[in-house]
């Protein structure tokens, strides 16, 4: 059983814009209240459309997760989580846990997606993920 308190919760989406290619970036979107440098995240999950077939602002989420890796950077530019696969950050494949951090500040559009494998991605999906954050007294 995971005991995370949740102190706040706020979904993001990584949209996959341009080409579809291994390799290439594909940064947060840009959430206003969350780009502020007072967001302390300590815990995050990511979901395909087993969990969620569209994100709140109407984009369909990838149905796969095999290929896709995650980046996270902190406010210094710092990567705390350098290409962890999303498959991993999961809860139906982690025992229904959320994955906890060490708690730090980031700034997440410098936060990114890459693609290991294109298969079965189409242009203009979304990976999905949810952060559980606390703001900075």
């Amino acid at each position: 059983m995971n005991n995370l308190v949740i102190k706040r919760s706020q979904q993001i989406e990584f949209r996959l814009t341009g080409s579809i290619a291994t390799g290439k970036r594909y940064f947060a979107t840009d959430i206003p209240n969350l780009s502020r440098n007072n967001v302390v995240v300590y815990g995050i999950e990511f979901f395909t459309s087993a969990q969620e077939t569209t994100t709140p602002t109407g984009n369909t989420v990838t149905s796969v997760s095999t290929g896709t890796v995650v980046t996270l950077r902190d406010n210094k530019k710092q990567e705390f989580m350098y290409q962890v696969p999303q498959y991993t950050l999961i809860r139906a494949n982690n025992a229904g846990l959320i994955v906890l951090l060490k708690p730090r500040i980031i700034n997440l559009t410098d936060c990114y997606v890459q693609l290991t494998n294109t298969t079965s991605i189409t242009l203009g999906e979304s990976v999905a993920a949810n952060i559980y954050y606390d703001l900075v007294d």
